[in-house]
């Protein structure tokens, strides 16, 4: 570990976690705001209240702090999914219905990236530890998604729900990154019914 590395601060104390946790939040809206490589870390301190050597004690640049926000989106995407969830009761909700909800939440969950999603792609092909933990909260999407289709099984028609999970899973990120990322040529309710309709076509007896 390097001199650099050895001054950085873990918070211990309740003032200190507060600080380093309104940096993050800081550090989160600007990325959304202007982007990552528009954003510098003085920019970053100010808006969260600390100096920029306050900052430094806590973040050796705005990369490690983009990590920490990228671990906080994942935590708080996989919580808000979870609690949206369990809002529902499997046995007596229509599975269009079902399917559309999680649509609307993970449409919710993306907004908070809406301003560095390039940003994002861009590092993920350029930075190997960026793309293992994208790559790891994607797996962990997919198990999730996974363990909802086994609490319907009984009504699946495929056998292999491993399969089937990936396949759920994929096609509605890549739908719901259309939509949040990219310029609409026809309505979002109109997506989104398709996607609704070929995933219970698919899933369902």
């Amino acid at each position: 570990m390097g001199e650099t590395e050895d001054k950085i601060r873990t918070p211990q104390q309740e003032r200190s976690i507060r600080t380093k946790e309104a940096i993050i939040r800081a550090a989160m809206q600007l990325f959304s705001d202007k982007g990552f490589y528009q954003t510098n870390t003085k920019e970053i301190a100010a808006a969260a209240g600390v100096s920029t050597g306050s900052f430094y004690s806590y973040f050796v640049d705005k990369r490690a702090v983009f990590i920490e926000v990228l671990h906080k989106y994942g935590d708080e995407l996989m919580a808000e999914v979870e609690r949206s969830m369990a809002e529902i009761n499997f046995n007596t909700i229509e599975r269009t219905e079902l399917i559309l909800h999680l649509i609307d939440t993970l449409l919710l969950s993306h907004k908070a990236f809406i301003g560095y999603h390039k940003d994002l792609n861009i590092m993920y092909h350029s930075d190997e530890a960026i793309k293992q933990l994208m790559d790891a909260q994607y797996e962990s999407g997919r198990l999730k998604t996974l363990s909802y289709l086994q609490m319907g099984q009984d009504e699946l028609k495929t056998a292999d729900m491993e399969a089937a999970s990936i396949i759920v899973f994929e096609s509605v990120s890549a739908i719901v990154d259309f939509i949040s990322f990219s310029p609409q040529r026809i309505a979002v309710d109109r997506l989104k019914s398709e996607l609704v309709h070929m995933l219970v076509q698919y899933l369902y007896k």
